[in-house]
């Protein structure tokens, strides 16, 4: 079966077949431009010469070129490959639903000529691959996927999983892409001190004096592996002339770890004599939810 031509699209073989009357030859030409390849029977030489619409085609002969555009069928197929990555790790917080997705290559490294179509199935329903279905790639082209898992009804520990690929005419069929899942405990926030208390005097003429800074230390005292990504945003917009500054305003904690978040108060000239209250909002993924810490500047 020898190649006689070729271009980005399409092949051209060569077949032949010896009958009783002497040999015929033709070409058969593979075109992989559309969604499935498709193929024709072209340039028939007869043994009596170029064929005519006069000369009658044995029955051998038609056989044998229906069996040519079977052995190109047969002999260009795809082959599923996986990857980057081959795999997929998640690490989760229990409960919390949806994880952010995650990008998987599928990719026909089988021969030119060869169509993927390839479906994907995961082995579980608290997993979930994007699209379902990836077809029509050619030689050397991938496409791509999307991977997420729900937490919301796993609890803390470690689960496998998986996604299978799969096509009928590829030579590899099914593949499978392992899933793990680390499923972490909630966090539990803890804030101490709830109450920070700023007094100042206010000067007859000219600034307030400085204030000291004062601090208050955020916690995970959840079980060991949960996570606490923490946030801390002020609840009213009233206390811009004042409350400066509290930092950091969000940080990760592992079980056990603390945070001191410093509080900055500086009133403007203009504030008058009164006591000013700000909340602070202590909040993340977490078995309470949020924390709220007041923050008082009392001036007299």
């Amino acid at each position: 079966m020898p190649l006689a031509a070729a271009t980005l699209q399409t092949h051209d073989y060569s077949f032949q077949v010896q009958v009783p009357q002497g040999v015929w030859r033709w070409t058969t030409r593979m075109d992989i431009s559309g969604a499935a390849p498709s193929y024709l029977v072209m340039n028939v030489i007869s043994p009596f010469g170029i064929l005519r619409d006069t000369i009658p085609i044995p029955g051998d002969v038609i056989t044998a070129m229906a069996e040519s555009i079977v052995t190109l069928q047969t002999q260009f197929r795809p082959i599923i490959l996986i990857g980057p990555p081959s795999s997929m790790t998640f690490d989760v917080d229990e409960g919390r639903g949806w994880s952010p997705q995650q990008d998987g290559l599928l990719t026909n490294s089988g021969t030119y000529g060869s169509l993927l179509d390839a479906t994907l199935t995961p082995s579980t329903p608290y997993v979930r691959v994007s699209p379902t279905t990836l077809g029509s790639l050619g030689y050397q082209e991938s496409g791509t996927f999307l991977v997420s898992v729900d937490s919301t009804t796993l609890v803390p520990g470690t689960y496998f999983a998986a996604i299978l690929f799969q096509d009928d005419t590829a030579t590899n069929s099914p593949q499978s892409m392992p899933i793990t899942i680390n499923v972490r405990p909630k966090a539990t926030i803890d804030v101490t001190p709830l109450v920070l208390t700023f007094t100042v005097v206010k000067p007859l003429t000219g600034s307030f004096p400085v204030i000291p800074n004062q601090i208050f230390t955020i916690t995970n005292t959840g079980p060991a592996g949960s996570i606490l990504d923490f946030l801390i945003q002020r609840l009213s917009c009233f206390s811009e002339n004042w409350l400066v500054a509290f930092t950091p305003t969000s940080g990760t904690l592992t079980s056990g770890q603390s945070q001191d978040i410093t509080v900055q108060v500086a009133p403007v000239d203009s504030l008058q004599p009164g006591t000013y209250q700000e909340t602070l909002r202590v909040s993340g993924y977490s078995n309470n939810g949020y924390v709220d810490v007041l923050v008082q500047l009392n001036i007299t």
